[in-house]
């Protein structure tokens, strides 16, 4: 658990809401508009959060 944390520390704030709202079950899309981002800038987020083994 302490090594999830260290990685979650290296996160910005939307990387953070993005994971949660994965881990709610939302989708790209969703989030995109709940964020007002594009999807392609979650798209980039959730790169970031596989590379670190977060999802």
């Amino acid at each position: 658990m302490r090594n999830m944390e260290n990685k979650t520390l290296n996160l910005t704030e939307n990387e953070r809401i993005i994971l949660e709202l994965l881990k709610q079950g939302l989708e790209d899309k969703e989030i995109a508009e709940k964020l007002a981002i594009s999807r392609h800038t979650v798209k980039s987020h959730k790169n970031k959060l596989i590379l670190l083994k977060l999802i």
